[in-house]
Parts: structure tokens; sequence; C-alpha cells
């Protein structure tokens, strides 16, 4: 099997969506899955699981009443230092026929994920013709072993099909770490390679599953025991992370942000408008550009911080200490729109109940105009 990375392509901005706010849930949760979410992290998904969670209540957004039964958990537990890449177009489709045949097939979300860490271990998520000896394809799977032929393993719907033939074959491949599973599927060379994908694998399945997937290494609930990183945010924008959360914590109490959380943090950072026409789009295009963290609960002061809310998703900034400044969740009336300072806890376990995607690098592809919003004086 072949082990090494290639070179990944450019970042591939995903296509606007035609919705343009930030709608936020008005009352209810996301389910009873979703009120365990500061005591239970991982969800062990027994064989044959789609991985959702049970329904629980109905959401309340706006008028509308939208069923919970279609949330899906994609499980992740990485182990070690984790990497991330830009994908070119051809790499996130490749992502999406994979984790289409594991939605096709009823295997669980679990199983995308490996099958995604390994074809990026393999193959850098490319169907390539060549290979170590006779390697091919996805997944780098050899005709001299019995994988099939050259034509088969080249073409991805086959080649998935054939590692989730070998995969569901293994004895306990879920409840695995996600090398080990791989591992007993390729026989490689380098057994250990795979587990370093894990995180982006699972972002790149929660995009590809559908609108009501997230990870579930964390919930994005406090945790007291450890400070906030170090930070390591590398993106250029024009204002910096201190001047972003100072001037978002100016921002407090003053109404006029309903249901425009994108647009608030790139206001904070110093931009007009931020690019995406929703939460769930940003956050699908830095997945896409390899600046997010699906599920990572310990985010650096400055990273934006993302949520599924059943619609477009939502947005925060976080100021550090557990705390975020978001738009509308403290309102006292429909419409005010008020920015509030408030515990990240009060996203996921407060009458919103969001679900946390993840964190990510403030970065907003095709934003424009400049902020209105002031930076305090002698914040640099």
């Amino acid at each position: 099997m072949k082990t090494a990375v290639g070179l990944f392509g450019a970042v591939v901005a995903a296509g606007l969506g035609l919705l343009a706010l930030c709608v936020l849930v008005a009352s209810g949760t996301t389910g009873r899955a979703n009120a365990r979410t500061c005591s239970t992290v991982l969800q062990s998904l027994p064989p044959g699981s789609g991985g959702a969670g049970p329904p629980g209540d109905p959401v309340k957004l706006g008028r509308r009443t939208l069923p919970t039964h279609g949330q899906v958990t994609v499980p992740l537990k990485p182990i070690g230092p984790q990497q991330t890449a830009r994908w070119t177009r051809e790499q996130l489709r490749n992502a999406t026929t994979i984790t289409a045949v594991a939605r096709t097939r009823s295997v669980p979300p679990r199983g995308a994920v490996i099958a995604v860490a390994t074809a990026i271990q393999e193959s850098s998520l490319n169907n390539l013709d060549d290979g170590d000896r006779d390697s091919l394809g996805l997944f780098q799977q050899r005709p001299s072993q019995g994988w099939g032929t050259p034509a088969q393993l080249t073409d991805p719907v086959y080649a998935t099909n054939a590692f989730f033939d070998a995969l569901l074959k293994i004895r306990n491949w879920q409840t695995m770490p996600l090398s080990r599973a791989a591992q007993a599927v390729e026989r490689s060379a380098a057994p250990g390679a795979y587990a370093k994908w894990e995180q982006a694998a699972g972002a790149l399945v929660t995009t590809a599953w559908g609108t009501y997937a997230v990870t579930s290494i964390t919930t994005g609930c406090d945790d007291t025991a450890t400070a906030d990183p170090t930070a390591v945010l590398t993106t250029r924008t024009p204002r910096s992370p201190s001047q972003a959360i100072a001037a978002a914590r100016a921002e407090a109490g003053r109404p006029g942000w309903y249901r425009r959380c994108d647009n608030f943090v790139a206001q904070a950072y110093g931009y007009g408008s931020s690019g995406s026409a929703t939460a769930d789009v940003h956050w699908n295009r830095l997945v896409g550009a390899g600046l997010a963290h699906p599920g990572d609960g310990r985010p650096p002061p400055g990273a934006l911080l993302f949520y599924d809310n059943h619609n477009v998703g939502h947005v925060a900034l976080y100021l550090g200490g557990d705390l975020v400044a978001s738009n509308d969740v403290l309102d006292t009336f429909s419409g005010e729109g008020a920015i509030a300072i408030v515990h990240r806890r009060e996203l996921t376990n407060g009458h919103w109940r969001l679900r946390y995607r993840g964190w990510a690098e403030p970065a907003f592809p095709d934003a424009a105009g400049t902020s209105t919003l002031p930076i305090p004086k002698g914040i640099t």
C-alpha cells in the first residue's frame, strides 16, 4: 500500500446559498442527545447504527417546528497530533462519494470517517492510476491481492464498496482506534499513519453527510481544569484577534444584529461583510480550506465557534475564559438582535440548545467592505 501523502491543491470555495440570515432557535431543544452535551462526549454506536441520537423534543424555529429525528453524530476520538489540509474540488468530491456509499449501505458515520481518513493517507483523496507496485485508486488497493481489476479499483464507488466489505468483517471495528481499523483493512507498512487524519476526515464526512450532522469529540462546554491554549491563529485579517475581541466586547448590549451572526464576527475582524451567505456556508468553506477544527473544545481566544441549529447555523466570537460574544442569545423580544457576552455553555445548554460543530480560524473568504465597529483606544 502507498502511505505517503502528496501535496494538496488549492482551496475550493463552496457555493453560496440563497439564505442570508443567521436564524436562531427561539426555544425548545435539539433533542435528548444534546441535553447530555456536558456529561457525554463520545457516543458509542452499535453495529448497523446510523449514528442518530435520540429524537427528543422538536426544535422551535420562529413559527416552524422542526423534528429532531434527523440528527446524526459523527463520533471521533483522535489520538495524537492531528493534521489538516486544503482540499481541491476532486478531493472534496471523492470524500463525498465515500460518504454517500456509506449512507447507501447504512454504514455508520464512524465507518465513513475511517474510510475517508484511510483515503487521505493512501492517495491524498485522489483517484490515482498508479502507486506502490500495482496499487491503484483512492485506497491504493492492489489487483494482485484480489481487490479487483485495475478498472474496478479506479472506480471510486467500487473501491469504496470494496473497502467497506473488508472493514465490516472486522470484529468491533467501531470501537477500535481509527488507525487499528484502517490497518486491519489496508495492512500498510506504516500502520500508525492513519491516526493523524481522523479530525480532518470527520470534518469532511460531517460536511458531506447532511445538514444535521455534527462531530462528537467534545461539546463546546467549558473545561475548568485547563486554561485557554496559546493563540495559534495564522490567517490575515484587517484586525488582530485582540482588536476583534475588544470591538466585540464594546458592542455588548447594543441591538441591531438580529440574525446577523456571521456579519457580526466579520465586522469584529474589520470587514463590512463576511463573504458567506450563512454561518453553515462559512463553516463548510473553512473545512474545505483546512482551517476548521471540528469538535475541538479548546479554541484560542479570537477563534470563531460554529454551531448547528437545524437551519443555517450560528457562529460566535470566542473571547477567552469560556466566554463568547453572540447576537440574539439573550434577547428580550423578537428582532432585538442585541450582542451579549455569555458563557459558551449558554449556547449549548441554554434555551437554544445548539450543537457545537467546532472552531475555526477567523478567515472570511470573499469578505468585502470595512467594518463600522470601532476599535477601543489602546488596543493593538
